[in-house]
């Protein structure tokens, strides 16, 4: 191996070293190669030379070299000896010298390395030797090749250094974007402008001019140096060409130097500079424009103020919104403010006719339920939960007049003891139902007149309203609403409706005590006919009511419904109505009947069909009364239904019928006990009688709280209360 392919080796070798573990330090870059030169060959001293990211000229010497005195600006060809590129030099003379490498200096010759990239030259690597022909010119190449590796590790450390500074300035105008964005108003966005302009670009002077009608206005002017201030106002046709040709465009525009003789009273230095015009524009439309001036603009400076002024014009796009709207605003608010007036008028007249409509509402569903509904319960707590619905009210109460006392049938909330009941003339409700005079209480707890029942009557600051119940000017109770303070104090308006309530309430209570009446004056009707039947035979009376509360039991445990029970309780009553037409020496007969004389008696269903029939209003029971004689498996009379086809209120008095007629005394035979009658009914369940009835009463045997021996003597209460 020759001595350069060993010295070639060996610099592969280090330049793998340099680049594997590479540093964009520049200095200590430059002490690698310097170790790297030296093992190529000895020299004594050296001088790195090279071009910064920012293009300046920088000197890097070893410590035996000095730049001459008072030569703080340098170039390269300062280093180059006289007017040739010389590389190598073997003995420094007048011809050769350069400014660090005297004639008379202790450097007699020197090798000049080129730094090199992209076809431009970045840097020179120069080595000094003591001793005249110091380098040997067969290893120039390794020298050059030294050389390329080098300037490859510049580039790349000026690269990393150009891209340090642009995220410097970036993040610098980030922070510069929300310091503008923070401003809001259009003036103040300016001003901020004007000053992220000369701290972040490094601008020396910055004008903003805006456009009003044919004229430019300058808003704001900001300088670091002494400066002449630009025009307050210029017409259109009046601003510099170099400046009107760049407003044409939408995009950042330079102006060299060499313009700058065009821009008259638009050069606000004395010293010739750069200007860059940025354009500011709103929805396409030129509204203004940025002028800045500095000496150090460069591409770099240029790219930097194109994002800046990116971010410029979206804050002032913005900002013009923004101030174009308040205008906007204003204007509307003026014009809107005879609108808001009388949109308070319509909505009082609005307030005044929902609360009409509120109340025609709630009066027709008060009207409506004097028709669907008669329960006297059921409508009590209908019409509390529509007055408290209405009022906004969570604390209500429905009391009813009994003699001279006040009873509450209905209560809504809180009202602390279970029973309330009051004294003419005691309390709120009291008042009310002694005068037949509605109250409004703005506040019960703080009211002296009703001090001696506050306590016991309120727990909270509340409002209460109470009126009458009156039928013919008479009072049968008072309706009751309270609420909390804090949700408004009662008016007159909520009084007159809850009047109006109350008037039709009273009518809904007085027609569902007519009706309850109705109801018992038919019971009554209908158990006279069941007493007349039973009052034939000593031995049968009461069977009518026993069957019939047995029916009710049954029913109410196969849930069905009041009417279905209502149904089944007056056929159970009239069962046996139809044995009237039967006579006294078949129904008393001891022994066995004759066929003739059974088919007599199984004929008083049909004859209890036809009495019932004509009632029209006992129409389902009349059938009921038809059929409950018939069988499970098909064998009973006078049908024959079997199974399902068996009507459920008859299939219910069957079993009732059965087990108190078992149970009960007759003249030809005695009762064979409850015991034995159950087990009667468990041993032809599913032949004679329906499996689920008898299932329901053998449940009903085994509550505590059901007697078999009941006489049925509460009947019409159970019958009207099912």
């Amino acid at each position: 191996m020759t001595v350069f392919d060993e010295k070639q080796t060996l610099l592969f070798a280090d330049m793998g070293r340099i680049f594997e573990f590479f540093s964009y330090d520049l200095e200590s870059t430059l002490e690698r190669f310097v170790e790297s030169a030296s093992h190529i060959q000895h020299f004594d001293e050296y001088a790195f030379v090279v071009t910064t990211h920012k293009g300046e000229i920088k000197v890097f010497l070893s410590d035996g070299l000095s730049l001459p005195k008072n030569n703080d600006e340098v170039k390269f060809s300062d280093f180059y000896p006289g007017d040739e590129a010389m590389y190598l030099v073997d003995e420094v003379d007048e011809k050769c010298c350069n400014i660090i490498f005297a004639p008379s200096g202790k450097i007699r010759s020197y090798v000049t390395i080129p730094l090199i990239t992209q076809n431009e030259l970045t840097g020179l690597f120069i080595l000094g030797s003591k001793k005249k022909s110091g380098f040997d010119s067969e290893l120039q190449d390794i020298f050059f090749s030294l050389g390329s590796f080098f300037a490859v590790a510049v580039e790349n450390i000026r690269h990393f250094e150009r891209s340090q500074d642009r995220l410097k300035v970036i993040i610098s105008l980030q922070t510069s974007q929300q310091a503008i964005a923070s401003a809001m108003e259009l003036d103040k966005i300016l001003a901020k402008v004007s000053e992220e302009s000369l701290r972040t670009l490094g601008a020396e002077c910055a004008a903003i001019y805006l456009k009003s009608g044919f004229e430019w206005h300058r808003h704001i002017f900001r300088s670091r140096i002494p400066a002449i201030s630009p025009p307050d106002v210029v017409a259109h046709a009046d601003l510099p060409i170099p400046i009107s040709s760049a407003l044409e465009r939408t995009d950042v525009v330079f102006i060299s130097k060499s313009d700058f003789d065009d821009l008259g009273a638009f050069r606000f230095s004395a010293r010739p500079g750069s200007l860059v015009i940025v354009p500011l524009r709103l929805e396409n439309t030129l509204s203004g424009f940025v002028i800045l001036e500095s000496s150090t603009f460069d591409s770099e400076r240029l790219y930097l103020t194109q994002l800046f002024a990116g971010q410029v014009q979206v804050i002032f796009s913005n900002a013009l919104l923004v101030k174009g709207l308040r205008e906007k605003t204003a204007e509307l608010e003026e014009k809107n403010k005879l609108i808001r007036e009388y949109a308070e008028s319509l909505q009082k007249s609005h307030d005044m006719l929902e609360n009409r409509v509120k109340e025609l509402s709630t009066l027709h569903d008060v009207s409506s339920a004097l028709v669907s509904i008669t329960d006297i319960d059921e409508l009590l707590h209908f019409i509390l939960d529509r007055a408290c619905s209405v009022m906004r009210s969570d604390k209500g109460s429905l009391l009813l007049l009994d003699g001279d006392e006040l009873k509450a049938r209905c209560v809504r909330g809180n009202f602390g003891p279970s029973e309330i009941k009051f004294k003419l003339g005691d309390g709120i409700a009291g008042q009310v139902a002694k005068t037949g005079q509605s109250k409004i209480i703005e506040n019960v707890l703080t009211n002296p007149k009703f001090k001696h029942i506050q306590e016991k009557e309120c727990e909270r600051e509340e409002t209460m309203i109470a009126v009458p119940l009156l039928i013919d000017n008479r009072v049968i109770g008072v309706l009751n609403v309270d609420r909390e303070l804090k949700f408004g104090v009662f008016t007159p308006d909520d009084e007159r409706l809850l009047t109006s309530l109350a008037s039709a309430a009273a009518e809904a209570l007085a027609r569902a005590q007519h009706i309850l009446d109705l109801r018992n004056m038919n019971l009554e009707t209908l158990e006279a006919f069941a007493m007349a039947v039973d009052t034939k035979d000593a031995y049968t009376h009461g069977h009518s009511r026993r069957v019939s509360y047995l029916s009710i039991q049954i029913a109410n445990k196969l849930r069905l419904s009041s009417e279905e029970i209502e149904v089944i309780a007056r056929a159970a009553l009239l069962h046996d109505i139809g044995k009237i037409g039967i006579s006294n020496t078949i129904l008393f007969k001891q022994g066995r009947l004759t066929p003739e004389e059974y088919d007599i008696m199984k004929a008083h269903v049909i004859w209890g069909e036809n009495i019932l029939k004509p009632i029209k209003s006992l129409k389902e029971e009349a059938y009921l009364v038809r059929h409950h004689h018939e069988r499970w498996n098909g064998q009973g009379y006078p049908d024959k239904l079997k199974g399902e086809e068996i009507p459920i209120g008859a299939a219910i008095i069957s079993v009732s019928d059965a087990y108190d007629t078992m149970t009960s005394d007759r003249p030809y035979r005695r009762s064979i006990g409850r015991e034995a009658a159950l087990k009667e009914l468990q041993k032809y369940n599913g032949t004679q009688f329906n499996p689920l009835v008898v299932g329901a009463f053998m449940m009903l045997v085994q509550q505590k709280d059901f007697s078999l021996d009941s006489t049925g003597a509460n009947l019409r209460e159970e019958i009207i209360g099912s």
